[in-house]
């Protein structure tokens, strides 16, 4: 059997339990109008009040609309397994909502009774598969349903006595929690409860329950069986600003022994939730508030436990925001265990506690998590220490009092792991920040056998392979070392510490596999008092500067003691050592880099008083280079941008082989900290255990410490700096940097302090404009254009765009025509101030300036980008500036002339108020024509514009009456096409056209149709005559190449058929091969020519006589294809595969030899007479297999942020075989249209059985949109979305499930609609207000009949089980008002399925609604299309 099954059935049984629970009160007589004292079991569906003594005698059930009123000093008496349920409102003992008021001595009790004896082996109603609690008391309490009225529901000075508790599965999983009071999903006050003698757990809440719980008084749950639970549990409480309180209650329980074998259980336990707790007191208990991923507060309360005072573990997080939980100004006072513990990934703010006692524990127990600690007093502790902190953790603590710890006030990393008989994790990377804190009485004796030999006095701060910062602070009385560090990284700086073993003792990790790991250290301004010792370092690096360095004490000689214990590093190379892995996260504002000398000690020094390197002693094993003394000199910088100081610049300080030595940022005044730069390099060559030379102070320097310390490839000896008494400076590169203020560069020797400024260069910006000198605009001037800080692009990445521009535009400004002022343009980017590959600020902008009251001139516009820094060169726009339309005075012909012949020339003049350098500004001349027979026409003149100008109108063809004319000017902006503002001359003409012009057009060969050369190349057409005959036809050839009329042409046509019908022959075997030539044909009536009509061709005179030319079927072919791409996406793949076309489905060529695939060459067809597609060849790519594709995505998509200009219109594809004979396509046009993933409801109101909500929307072809439930994020429906962009989907009242209000959301490829705060409501069948209609009885006799059978079945008889592997569970459609829910629908479910077989989805043989098929694919009914109404 699988385990769905199992869990399944296990909670169907838990369902049997809980419907038969319901059933019984829904079978009680129901009362329908309200009545006091009257419902002692069942269901109320009024108002009732109760006052005095209430003695129920079974369930009872508040329903939805109804009301209980209980009155102060009310008792009310329940069976031992009975509970309240309340869907509606009850208010009990609080005037505001109608009772009367309770108070300490007036309560309203809720006392149950003690169960009957017991018969050997009878359980109680709980004992069900998924529970199996035999208790009979098991099911007693009050349940609160999400469905209550919360603005009729109030609890004031209630006792809840002798309850059990409600069993209730809180996820659908099968996880039961146990509650006396239980808030589903409910929101309400309870003011001052008591609760007495509950087995399980006083309260309950979940499912975004956000109760109030003040003045309460909680014990924890007693039951002896093992299923006591917290006095308060909550999971998935509160929402965010809606939160679950507990206030000025108190809490109380039994100390049991600590750990996991005690058995004690918190007072507190909150998952998932959102939770205020303030003045709260928790005592006689083994634990206190246990905070699994929650959020909230927990304020001004005393905690005084057995174990563990307040443990967190984890954090909330919803929506991609991780939430942090508050403990502030508490007394906390376990006796054995921690006052804090935050494990495992919690963020945590601890501030102002008093924490002491922890005989067992620390004060706080951090361990892979976030803390903040500040103002804390932590001590005494009894147990182990102030601070411990282990695991991946980040801490910060200010401003603390740690006093009378048993072991290290601080330590950080846990060193432990290998000593016998701890279980403790091996050490990772963890952080501490540790400032302005006071430490005192620090007197533990500390011990690991494995690590240091047993047992040493605790240090004031122990790191272990960690990090950690420590800054002012003050430590007294302290017998241990000052620090002791170890395979770990330290800045330490202005600490005054009183020591009373090494002030830093420093050494490495050696993991004994091969693994060294050295520490790292910065020691800056601190003071030392009593130290035996002040820096013991052993295999790591240590940085030491502006400091006092006291004497040694208790016999020791030498202040600083530098030692390298192993052999020889790189000749073996396992002694040599490594950064430790914690300088992935280095400590806070840490000026050293993270590097150590793989091969040595080292120790730089440099302003320290009362030492010299006399005082250095050094104790190497086999290697003269083990140890190296760097006698340094203090070095600053200053960080300044256009003469402003730069704070947060990054200055890197590398020496003369590229090793990193200082990683540092700049303060608020644009300052480096204060750093120690070797000037001088001194190593142990004589082994006397010092380094300070030979007897005049000669040796032991820059010139025997085996490193180039120039860069010039020269080391020592071979140094010419290193003769004549001379030795070798050390020479470094400083690398400044801040982004948005510029980069600098350079070398230095170092000869003695540095205290400089380093000025940034900043890589101009610049500027473009769209709009070139001479465009011309309305009234209104707009400028658009780019602009781009540093280096333009192409960029290959975000990080590649970053470190080019290095900077991004911070204005972009517009000195307007006749303006002294300079005016902000309009960012149109959308770049939000981020700067990636394809996107930063004032990638584009806009500038619109109102010019409507100036005059028509040229205007001077002035354009300018920021960096914030530096402005770029000025760019100059001269401008056309258009005010008024142009006006014209038409001269001839006259109104009401008549014409005749061809042709009447039109005449006049024009002006425009326009008088700039580009001259007249007169555009074109318009005519507008209306005429007989509906004719009517509108174009511009021939001849183009002018102040004078004339144009003639040819009326050959057209039929004989009044022809009346509009004529107007346009100019760059005014009246182009249609008359707009302009005032045109109207003219009337009388036409007199006898003799209408002939007609010709030409049917072979097509426009640039390939033709095979031949001695007899057809051209045939017809030619006809509306008023006489054709006499004959004229055709001219050019030769488009010369431009050259060819004089071997055909001759003119004069035979034709009836229908004028006309052929020649031409001789086109001479002609040049894949040349175009133009076909001109005309036609003659014997009066007047016809329009001439045009034919270009392209001539195919192979070299091959013989080669068939490839050919071209259209059959099939489109000539519009559709290209959607996502207007909201920024994926690659935002227009999905684009388009493709297998072109070797259209061309042919029959005589072509091999694969199909290499018979022709295809290209994308170039027309020289056009501009538009000459970049169509870079957009669109032909594959090796003949397949053409066109994806926007692949380049189209740089040159434009535009989608509507994606589209690619009229595009021609050719084929070309081996010699050379080529054919063409029709045209093709590329339409790209971008779309949005939309939503819309169709219809309204709500979701019924035979009524599913309808949605319609938009988005890209292909994906998926899916309809999912907001809470749980359950999959209700899905849908593709079809190839035109849009998509229709239904939500069914079965997918949502049971009835009540759902949210939910929509989402197609990582979009979502409705899932951030604008859910989709959804109402889900009807509520009953009338009582239980008839046909429910009738479904109630029948559901009870069926389970009597399943049970029977399930008891007696032997099931089968199987597999399946479409789990449906109740888990996903839980109802909010019933919390059996679950239970129920697995009772039915079970009962249902051992009785009969399901019915598979198939129509019924004769439908009882003719003209309705059943559709299987949908699951439901659909019109019959071949239906037909029987006859009348």
């Amino acid at each position: 059997m699988s385990l769905t099954i199992k869990k399944s059935k296990s909670i169907g049984l838990v369902g049997l339990f809980m419907l038969s629970l319901f059933v019984a009160m829904v079978s009680t007589t129901t009362p329908t109008v309200g009545a006091v004292n009257d419902t002692t079991s069942g269901t109320i569906t009024g108002t009732e009040t109760w006052t005095g003594v209430m003695n129920l005698d079974g369930d009872l059930l508040v329903a939805g609309g109804a009301k209980l009123i209980i009155n102060a000093g009310t008792t009310i008496n329940i069976p031992s397994n009975r509970n309240i349920q309340i869907q509606g409102s009850i208010c009990a003992g609080d005037s505001f909502c109608g009772a009367t008021q309770a108070s300490t001595g007036s309560p309203i009790r809720f006392i149950w009774g003690e169960p009957g004896a017991v018969a050997p082996n009878q359980t109680g109603r709980c004992y069900v598969t998924g529970v199996f609690n035999p208790d009979m008391a098991c099911g007693s309490g009050i349940y609160l349903a999400s469905t209550i009225d919360q603005s009729l529901t109030r609890m004031n000075h209630i006792t809840i006595d002798g309850a059990y508790g409600i069993p209730v599965d809180i996820d659908g999983q099968g996880s039961i929690k146990y509650g006396a009071m239980v808030f589903d999903g409910a929101s309400l006050s309870v003011s001052n409860p008591t609760f007495r003698e509950v087995n399980t757990s006083n309260v309950l809440a979940f499912g975004g329950a956000s109760p109030t719980l003040e003045g309460g008084t909680f014990e924890v749950g007693i039951d002896a069986q093992g299923y006591r639970g917290p006095a308060i549990q909550a999971f998935g409480a509160g929402a965010g600003l809606v939160v679950m309180q507990i206030l000025n209650s108190a809490f109380t329980g039994e100390e049991t022994d600590c750990g996991t074998q005690g058995g004690g259980r918190s007072a507190v336990y909150l998952e998932n939730s959102f939770v205020r707790m303030d003045n709260i007191a928790i005592t006689e208990n083994s634990y206190g508030a246990f905070l699994r991923a929650s959020s909230g507060f927990l304020t001004n309360s005393t905690i005084a436990t057995k174990c563990n005072a307040v443990d967190t573990n984890s954090h909330l997080s919803t929506n991609d925001q991780d939430y942090t939980f508050v403990i502030s100004d508490n007394t906390i006072t376990p006796s054995e265990g921690a006052g804090i513990t935050a494990y495992d990934g919690a963020i945590v703010i601890a501030e102002r506690n008093v924490i002491s006692g922890v005989s067992e524990g620390s004060g706080f127990g951090i361990r892979s998590s976030i803390v903040t600690a500040n103002e804390n007093t932590i001590g005494p502790i009894g147990g182990w220490n102030g601070f411990w902190v282990y695991g991946e953790s980040d801490v910060v603590a200010e401003n603390n009092t740690i006093m009378n710890t048993a072991k290290e006030p601080v330590l950080i990393g846990e060193y432990h792991h290998k000593d016998q008989g701890w279980n403790v994790p091996a050490p990772t990377k963890a952080r501490l920040y540790f400032a302005n804190n006071v430490i005192s009485n620090n007197s533990g004796t500390c011990t690991s056998q494995y690590m240091y030999g047993g047992d040493f006095a605790c240090p004031a701060f122990h790191v272990y392979m960690s990090s950690a910062t420590f800054i002012d602070n003050t430590v007294t009385s302290n017998n241990g070392d000052g620090f002791r560090i170890k395979g770990g990284i330290v800045n330490a700086q202005r600490n005054n510490i009183e020591v009373g073993g090494f002030a830093a003792n420093i050494s490495l990790y050696d993991d004994n596999y091969g693994n060294k790991y050295g520490s790292i250290g910065y020691f800056s301004e601190n003071t030392y008092s009593n130290a035996s010792q002040i820096y013991n370092v052993t295999e790591s690096r240590v940085a030491v500067q502006s400091e006092f360095m006291p004497d040694p004490g208790a016999g020791e000689m030498y202040p600083v003691q530098l030692s390298w214990g192993g052999a020889e590093c790189p000749f073996d190379n396992d002694e040599c050592i490594a950064a430790p892995p914690t300088s992935e996260w280095p400590p806070r504002f840490m000026p050293l880099s993270m590097e150590v000398n793989h091969n040595a000690t080292t120790f730089t020094y440099a302003d320290v008083q009362n030492f010299d390197r006399s005082k250095i002693h050094i104790q190497n094993q086999n290697t003269a280079w083990g140890v190296q003394v760097e006698q340094g000199e203090l070095v600053r910088y200053q960080v300044k941008a256009d003469n402003s100081q730069v704070s947060d610049a990054l200055v890197r300080i590398k020496d003369a082989n590229g090793k990193p030595l200082y990683n540092m940022t700049t303060d608020s005044f644009g300052y480096t900290p204060w750093v120690t730069l070797p000037s001088n390099f001194h190593i142990d060559t004589n082994w006397d255990h010092v380094a300070v030379g030979d007897a005049n102070g000669n040796g032991e320097d820059s010139c025997e410490d085996g490193i180039d310390n120039d860069g010039d490839t020269l080391k020592d000896g071979q140094d010419p700096d290193c003769q004549n008494g001379n030795r070798e400076l050390p020479t470094y590169t400083v690398e400044a940097r801040k982004f948005g203020k510029g980069t600098s560069d350079h070398d230095f020797t170092l000869t003695g302090m540095v205290d400089e400024v380093i000025n940034l260069n900043n890589l101009a910006p610049s500027v473009s404009v769209n709009q070139i000198d001479g465009t011309s605009f309305a009234r209104t001037i707009t400028v658009t254009g780019s602009a781009f800080d540093g280096i333009e692009g192409p960029y290959f990445n975000d990080y590649d765009s970053v470190m080019k521009q290095f900077g991004a535009i911070k204005r972009v400004e517009i000195q307007p025509h006749g303006s002294l002022d300079w005016y902000l343009a309009t960012d149109t980017s959308g770049a939000d101030g981020e700067v990636s590959m394809s996107n930063w600020p004032f990638k584009t902008w806009s500038f619109d300036w109102d010019m409507s009251n100036h005059f028509e001139e040229d205007v001077t516009f002035r354009i300018k980008s920021h960096d914030g820094l530096d402005e770029s060169a000025t760019t100059t726009r001269i401008f056309k500036l258009n005010i008024n339309p142009p006006t014209i005075n038409l001269e001839s012909p006259i109104n009401g002339s008549t014409h005749s012949g061809q042709e009447v020339l039109f005449s006049g003049t024009a002006s425009d108020d326009y008088s700039g350098v580009q001259g007249n500004d007169i555009r074109d001349i318009w005519f507008s024509v209306v005429g007989p027979n509906n004719y009517s026409a509108n174009y511009a003149a021939n001849s183009g514009g002018g102040s004078v100008w004339a144009d003639s109108w040819n009326f050959s063809s057209l039929p004989s009456g009044s022809y009346t004319f509009q004529v107007w000017a346009s100019d760059s902006n005014y009246c182009q096409q249609s008359i707009d503002i302009c005032n045109p001359d109207t003219v009337t003409l009388e036409i007199d056209n006898d003799n209408r012009i002939p007609i010709i057009q030409v049917s072979d060969p097509l426009p640039m149709e390939t033709v095979r050369a031949s001695k007899d190349t057809v051209i045939s057409g017809v030619a006809r005559d509306n008023d006489g005959q054709v006499t004959r036809v004229e055709i001219t050839i050019f030769d488009l190449a010369s431009g050259i009329e060819l004089n071997d042409g055909p001759d003119p046509v004069t035979t034709f058929q009836p229908n004028g019908a006309w052929t020649t022959n031409w001789d086109t075997s001479k002609l040049i091969h894949d040349q175009q030539y133009e076909i001109s044909a005309k036609s003659y009536d014997g009066v007047d020519y016809s329009q001439i009509t045009t034919v270009r061709i392209i001539i195919d005179n192979p070299t091959d006589a013989d080669n068939i030319a490839p050919t071209f079927n259209p059959d099939g072919w489109l000539s519009t294809i559709k290209i959607f791409c996502d207007e909201k996406s920024t994926a690659y793949d935002k227009c999905g595969i684009g388009a493709e076309i297998n072109l070797l489905e259209f061309f042919n060529d029959s005589d072509g030899v091999g694969p199909e695939e290499t018979h022709m060459v295809f290209d994308i067809y170039d027309d020289p007479s056009s501009a538009i597609d000459d970049s169509y060849s870079q957009h669109i790519r032909i594959t090796a297999d003949g397949k053409a594709i066109y994806n926007p995505m692949d380049s189209i998509y740089t040159t434009t942020s535009d989608i509507s200009e994606w589209s690619l219109p009229q595009v021609m594809f050719e084929a070309r075989d081996i010699y050379d004979s080529i054919v063409y396509s029709y045209a093709v046009n590329f339409i790209v249209q971008g779309v949005e993933f939309t939503v819309d409801r169709t219809d309204s109101g709500g979701v019924t059985f035979d009524d599913p909500a309808e949605f319609s929307g938009t988005g890209l072809p292909r994906s998926q949109v899916q309809a999912r439930l907001v809470s749980g994020d359950i999959l209700l429906n899905s849908t593709v979305i079809n190839v035109d962009g849009t998509w229709t989907m239904q939500v069914s009242s079965a997918q949502l499930g049971d009835e009540g209000s759902y949210d939910i959301y929509f989402q197609q490829d990582g979009q979502t609609i409705g899932a951030s705060g604008d859910a989709i409501k959804l109402q889900n069948g009807k509520s009953s207000t009338d009582g239980i209609a008839t046909w429910l009885w009738i479904v109630i006799a029948i559901v009870a009949v069926l389970l009597l059978l399943g049970v029977g079945a399930y008891f007696f008889l032997e099931v089968e089980e199987f597999d399946e592997d479409d789990e449906e569970t109740s888990a996903e459609q839980q109802k909010e008002e019933d919390p059996y829910a679950w239970a129920k629908a697995r009772a039915v479910e079970k009962a249902a399925g051992e009785l009969a077989p399901a019915p598979a989805p198939v129509p019924a043989a004769q439908p009882q609604h003719p003209g309705w098929i059943w559709d299987a694919q949908s699951n439901q009914w659909v019109a019959d299309p071949n239906y037909k109404p029987p006859s009348e």
